[in-house]
């Protein structure tokens, strides 16, 4: 992907080293729009003159028409070009975050966070597609200024100095209020936003709120002066946007009173073309205003585009340091050897440190096997390193040292996607996805039985091949994680803590009835729990503490 860097003009620069399109043709259109509104404007001075004289030309109402129809076709053209082909390049950016997302570790998202990500997903690739039709206008816009520009100096050379200069001023001063305001909207931006993130404390925080009077009212006044603050400085930005309007209209209304009192004072012959540079310079009021209020939506697309950019070459950067350490972890011999009939998988010496500028918590060495037709149980208390064992052995996360063996033959980092793909799991803070991804083809009647099983009939249903609901309750939509892990079909199934959110009546179930079944189906079954009340039904157990087996492991 093209890295647009930091350079100025980002977005012109995409369109031009991504597009499909001519630039060059986009640029004519414009041109062509540019003239044609010209033309409009030149033929109506012509009109009115010869209406004084009591005449009307159909050549010049046929060169209306002709001028009007090129404006409508070019511009439209132009518009549906350019737009088009962002939308393909915004496209083409979402499937670019997809796919480094997809090849993504943990650490590398926790690097990059999901905050950037879902907000260049959405927020940003949003900016960009609505401010595009603006910036189109803009240019347009500029492109006519310049050919007005032309006109009103083949009427008046004077008229026109006086109405650049005037132009120049006003729009010099409007840019520098700008900045004052748009200054403003940013720090009115962060108010709200520390006045959400109160709010989402008084809304998550509801129970602690309520069972606390001293923290509610600190919490309250605080809140209170957040959304002071934003009233205060949102009607201060509203004032000030009040006057800059104002101050816009006043510098047109400057200009027409320049063309009417000022230029006859030092022009002799101004008064043949009066009424046709006043026209002119009213047409001119559209376009520059036009053109004036492009530029914070040039600004916001240009921002938009920076951070999308930016996020990909953070996360390009994180993706070489992961591929990196997944080199160094794993061997790379034997590279197209499949993995087929796995009958046991094993961890040999493996050692994992979390990054951190002194050194952070450390796992290993983890030595155990996992095996065919067995229930292998991981107990330890919490912070022992369960779930960092758990994302080591599903290859989720790459380990410092040591290997992972499947049937005895170590694993190769090109085997890794194809080592995941052997594992149905409920992990710690899993995502339950209301369809069926990835199941294909799905088996209604096997659903239907599992849901029977689940003991959840009654409240979910399989509806075009997605669940009718996942609103239910945390235990309830672990068994609905758990049906969608079955139906995957994976020879190894881990289950991190599934049990800790069943009633006592299910969790018995689990444990005497659905756990025995899948052992007798021969898949390797590893589940991380904490009710010793069944450690009985396990063939072995792991016990973790520390970041390592200890002695009492059977």
């Amino acid at each position: 992907m093209t890295r647009a860097g930091g350079s100025d003009m980002m977005l012109f620069n995409v369109l031009r080293t991504r597009a499909n399109i001519n630039m060059r043709t986009v640029v004519a259109l414009l041109v062509m729009a540019a003239v044609s509104t010209t033309m409009v404007l030149v033929i109506v001075n012509m009109a009115s003159s010869q209406a004084e004289e009591g005449t009307i030309s159909a050549r010049l109402l046929a060169l209306m028409a002709l001028s009007l129809i090129g404006f409508i076709w070019s511009q439209h053209t132009a518009d549906t070009l350019v737009a088009g082909e962002v939308e393909r390049i915004l496209h083409q950016f979402r499937l670019s975050l997809f796919d480094e997302v997809r090849t993504s570790s943990p650490e590398t998202l926790e690097t990059v966070g999901q905050g950037p990500i879902q907000a260049a997903m959405t927020q940003e690739m949003q900016t960009i597609s609505n401010t595009l039709p603006m910036l189109m206008n803009g240019i347009q816009q500029l492109v006519l200024i310049v050919f007005v520009s032309l006109y009103l100096a083949w009427l008046s050379l004077f008229a026109f100095a006086m109405i650049a200069v005037l132009a120049a001023l006003a729009v010099g001063i409007h840019l520098y209020r700008i900045k004052r305001i748009n200054a403003a909207v940013r720090e009115a931006a962060e108010d709200e936003g520390k006045l959400f993130g109160g709010l989402t404390d008084l809304l998550d925080g509801f129970k602690e709120v309520k069972m606390n009077s001293l923290r509610r009212e600190t919490l309250l006044s605080r809140l209170k002066t957040r959304s002071e603050r934003t009233r205060d400085t949102k009607a201060t930005i509203k004032q000030q946007w009040t006057r800059e309007t104002a101050a816009v209209q006043l510098a047109f209304y400057i200009m027409m009173a320049a063309m009417v009192f000022i230029v006859p004072m030092f022009t002799s012959d101004y008064h043949d073309v009066a009424v046709q540079t006043t026209t002119a310079t009213l047409f001119l009021f559209g376009p520059i205003g036009s053109t004036i209020m492009t530029l914070p939506a040039f600004n916001d697309s240009e921002a938009a585009l920076a951070k999308i950019t930016s996020l990909q070459e953070e996360i390009g950067d994180a993706l070489i340091k992961q591929h990196q350490h997944e080199a160094n972890a794993t061997d790379s011999k034997d590279a197209s050897a499949p993995l087929t009939d796995i009958t046991e998988i094993a961890l040999n010496d493996v050692r994992f440190t979390y990054p951190g500028p002194t050194g952070g918590f450390s796992v290993g060495p983890l030595n155990a096997s996992f095996k065919r037709g067995e229930i292998t149980f991981i107990t330890g208390g919490n912070g022992a390193g369960k779930s960092t064992m758990i994302a080591l052995l599903t290859g989720l996360r790459a380990f410092d040292s040591g290997e992972i063996t499947v049937n005895g033959t170590p694993l190769n980092i090109d085997q890794l996607q194809n080592y995941r793909d052997q594992f149905a799991s409920v992990l710690a803070g899993y995502h339950l996805f209301d369809a069926l991804y990835g199941i294909d083809p799905i088996d209604e009647d096997k659903v239907n039985a599992l849901l029977n099983q689940m003991e959840i009939a009654d409240k979910v249903t399989l509806e075009n091949n997605a669940f009718s609901t996942t609103s239910l309750s945390q235990g309830q939509r672990k068994r609905l994680a758990l049906i969608t892990a079955l139906l995957e079909e994976k020879p190894v199934l881990v289950l991190d803590e599934w049990a800790a959110d069943q009633d006592p009546h299910f969790r018995s179930v689990f444990y005497e009835k659905i756990l025995p079944d899948l052992r007798a189906q021969g898949k390797i079954l590893i589940c991380v729990t904490h009710d010793d009340r069944w450690f009985h039904l396990a063939d072995r157990i792991y016990h973790v503490r520390d970041g390592q087996f200890d002695d009492t492991s059977t």
